[in-house]
């Protein structure tokens, strides 16, 4: 038996640690349940509020268009990299000076940001950080704060997020906000409608605010559990096509 104790002592301290999760290995896991490693080189459409958007992924570079008609004729918007922006009316470059052109490249990238979740957490730029398990609707979420940095994190760099994976299936069932542009706030999000298109996982939002703006972004998932969230709108993405 003594024997026996020592060769047990000795397997148990020979036996490689299990690997810690983290906030990277969960993501990574995460974008390819979604099918969005496998992007690169496929062009994806929708339509989102009465705008029709594409998005293409290339080796180093990607292109963002968002396209509509107005009074001024057919208004395309195109961002490369989310920093070289133009605005073409009928075909012809608009001059844009630069305020008006932070604005509409903010307008564009957040809604194919937000498409992309959450293989646009992987960004250089995104500070990732692990925060634990909390139970969400009888279910076991790992949460990741996301922080940006100064340098290449853009004009709200200052923002920070807060994103709930489901344990088992690593789906990204929630997201939470704060942000500091036009007074600040704190937005929560639930996902939902989720649908696969051509190998890749999309999926719908429930937009909720607290009454408070000044509400701390770490009470959102308490309070969002307790209903005392106002629902303040629904991003929803329609016609979805990936080629």
């Amino acid at each position: 038996m003594k024997y026996l104790a020592i060769f047990t002592l000795l397997l148990v301290a020979c036996t490689p640690a299990e690997k810690p999760l983290d906030a990277v290995g969960i993501i990574d896991t995460a974008i390819k349940k979604y099918g969005l490693d496998g992007i690169n080189n496929r062009k994806i459409e929708f339509d989102f509020r009465e705008r029709h958007y594409t998005l293409l992924r290339e080796e180093g570079m990607y292109t963002y268009t968002r396209s509509f008609q107005d009074s001024l004729g057919f208004v395309e918007d195109i961002l490369v990299n989310s920093s070289q922006f133009t605005r073409l009316v009928d075909g012809n470059e608009l001059e844009v000076d630069s305020v008006w052109t932070s604005k509409y490249s903010n307008s564009v990238n957040s809604v194919l940001y937000f498409i992309q979740l959450p293989l646009t957490l992987m960004d250089p730029a995104a500070i990732k950080k692990y925060r634990g398990l909390e139970e969400m609707k009888g279910k076991s979420y790992h949460v990741i704060e996301v922080r940006f940095t100064e340098e290449d994190g853009g004009k709200d760099f200052e923002d920070v997020f807060l994103y709930w994976f489901d344990q088992q299936t690593f789906s990204m069932d929630y997201l939470a906000y704060s942000y500091i542009t036009e007074g600040g706030g704190v937005r929560f999000r639930e996902a939902f409608n989720r649908s696969e298109v051509s190998g890749v996982v999309f999926q719908d939002y429930i937009n909720y605010k607290p009454e408070n703006k000044l509400t701390p972004l770490e009470q959102m998932s308490e309070l969002f559990k307790k209903g005392e969230l106002i629902e303040l709108s629904r991003i929803e993405n329609v016609n979805i096509t990936v080629e």
